[in-house]
């Protein structure tokens, strides 16, 4: 037996990023990435998805992925581009889109970027999308961002989104005072949000090291940044110029609820476990068992995570192969946007 040299060796081993409570940061993406695999792909981190996926920023799909990463625990990549000899097509259109959303119909994961600018096109094409999800117990909302020549413009696409929605962007930031594109900036703003609790509005809350915007507006009545908050676009102004401290002035979204909640909603839907009882006998004891599963979701979301109020709901045997779940009410506390502050002045 020959004796060995002793030795130390150190290898960099990365820690699996495990989801949290009260977290929802799975992303899927659809996008032109540097490959020519259309299926959908997983990627556990920033270094996996440029293995995977390509790292060259002429793909917009490619050009996203570190901001999606800011909060993300995982994205789901499906590839639209092609390529014929040596020239590639990136381009989604209305055919690929819907191609590509097919693909991860019953796939699991919490929010929707598309790696393009939002057309009014591609919108009904994704409330289509939403619209299935949220019938299977498997709501996910969206962000994204559209560009608009006038208020009349934006507010035709304003019309075409739907309650999934996350966060509509119209404006470019720069990020620790490096300029991104209006693309990335809401990729970077579906990162934010993948890493933030989703008991969290972003009302009036700071959008971390944005230090500029492409794009300005003001908000006097009849402005163009007064239309825009008013029919659900998330907009940032600036709080702070010394310090760079840029806010979303509100997170309520085109169906009239806070970001939050829309969450919130979705999240409480995803939490129900309702599939473990298909194929169980209809009978009362399953009905028992049903009824602990609502009840450990509701002491889950309403006081362990402190997400929402109060869930209520019943639960009816429709027929012999059907039971009715009717959750008659999510409760959620609103969001603050208006404080008065009374002053009195005396003078002696």
């Amino acid at each position: 037996m020959t004796a060995s040299i002793p030795k130390i060796q150190v290898y960099n081993k990365k820690n699996p990023r495990v989801p949290v409570p009260g977290m929802a940061g799975r992303i899927a993406v659809i996008g032109a990435f540097k490959i020519t695999d259309t299926d959908p792909i997983f990627c556990t981190d920033l270094d996996d998805a440029y293995d995977k996926l390509g790292n060259d920023d002429t793909f917009n799909g490619c050009k996203v992925l570190d901001k999606l990463f800011y909060g993300a625990d995982g994205i789901i990549a499906v590839n639209v581009s092609t390529k014929s000899g040596d020239t590639w097509t990136k381009t989604i259109d209305t055919t690929n889109l819907t191609s590509a959303l097919a693909k991860i119909k019953k796939e699991r994961f919490d929010m929707l970027f598309i790696a393009d600018v939002l057309t009014d096109s591609f919108l009904p094409i994704i409330t289509t999308f939403t619209d299935e999800r949220y019938l299977n117990k498997l709501p996910i909302g969206y962000v994204g961002c559209v560009t608009g020549a006038d208020a009349s413009a934006y507010t035709a696409t304003a019309a075409l989104n739907s309650d999934a929605c996350y966060g509509l962007l119209t404006q470019a930031f720069s990020i620790n005072d490096n300029s991104i594109t209006m693309l990335e900036s809401a990729a970077y703003y579906c990162g934010v949000l993948a890493g933030t609790n989703i008991g969290n509005s972003m009302t009036s809350k700071q959008v971390p090291d944005v230090t500029a915007l492409g794009t300005s507006y003001t908000f006097e009545t009849g402005d163009l940044g007064t239309t825009l908050v008013g029919l659900g676009y998330t907009i940032l102004n600036c709080y702070d110029r010394e310090n760079k401290i840029f806010e979303v002035v509100n997170s309520e979204q085109f169906n009239g609820y806070d970001l939050y909640i829309n969450r919130v909603r979705d999240y409480v839907i995803r939490e129900f476990a309702l599939h473990d009882f298909l194929g169980d006998r209809n009978n009362n004891a399953t009905y028992s068992e049903i009824q602990q599963e609502i009840d450990r979701v509701k002491n889950r979301c309403c006081k362990s995570l402190d997400l929402l109020v109060d869930i209520e709901y019943n639960l009816v045997r429709k027929s012999s192969k059907c039971v009715d779940i009717n959750i008659t009410k999510l409760l959620f506390d609103d969001i603050i946007t208006e404080i008065d502050v009374y002053i009195t002045i005396e003078v002696q």
